[in-house]
């Protein structure tokens, strides 16, 4: 299945206390965050097209590394993850497309391979993994329920989409002004689709924190 990805790299560093995106982090084999999220979808020959967004101040180094890569389009990102997303979907040009976070450099291509198949009959889905803790409904400092363990999962990304799907579902947000913590949950708000779970790993996890940087 052809598919573009719409990849998102334009935030900072402030939770990893970077001076710098985070996504530019070297890792092993003097690989940054982002340089590993990016290689995993260019080496699969159905990816035909990454919208790799940026932050303003990083414009310089991505057009030196990034600027001249097969498949790889540069775009300026907004303010937010939401923004930056909304932005880069104007420029899909495949009927299918995934959104990653660069700052998960772990995604395999197994897990790649899942979600092509689940599009293969859907129009929506993405990498969940079982919560493993008990999750409460917090309102105004106390606790109001607690969901049923077996019905709790976290998102990861990629979250994967028919592409007139999504890019309609952020329009609808933008004419509203309405935040989503993901892109799912605007599928969930604005249309009846089913969300089709994959499962993931705890390895495809986001760097945001210090101690997400393996040792």
């Amino acid at each position: 299945m052809n598919y573009s990805v719409c990849l998102l790299a334009a935030g900072k560093g402030t939770r990893m206390k970077l001076p710098y995106n985070k996504v530019l982090h070297r890792l092993k084999k003097n690989k940054t965050v982002l340089d590993m999220s990016l290689s995993i979808f260019l080496r699969d020959s159905e990816c035909k097209q990454v919208v790799l967004m940026y932050a303003k101040e990083d414009e310089s180094y991505m057009i030196e590394r990034y600027g001249k890569i097969h498949r790889v389009e540069l775009h300026e990102g907004g303010m937010t993850r939401q923004e930056s997303a909304g932005i880069g979907l104007h420029f899909v040009n495949q009927d299918y497309v995934m959104i990653h976070d660069a700052a998960r450099p772990f995604v395999t291509k197994e897990q790649i391979d899942s979600l092509k198949v689940a599009l293969e009959t859907e129009d929506a889905c993405l990498l969940m993994i079982p919560s493993v803790d008990t999750i409460k409904i917090v309102k105004d400092g106390y606790v109001e329920t607690t969901p049923l363990r077996q019905h709790v999962y976290n998102a990861q990304t990629p979250q994967c989409f028919k592409t007139s799907l999504i890019k309609k579902c952020y329009e609808k947000s933008l004419l509203e002004g309405r935040q989503a913590t993901d892109d799912a949950q605007l599928v969930e708000w604005y249309t009846d689709v089913p969300i089709k779970v994959v499962l993931g790993d705890l390895n495809n996890k986001k760097i945001t924190l210090p101690q997400d940087i393996p040792a």
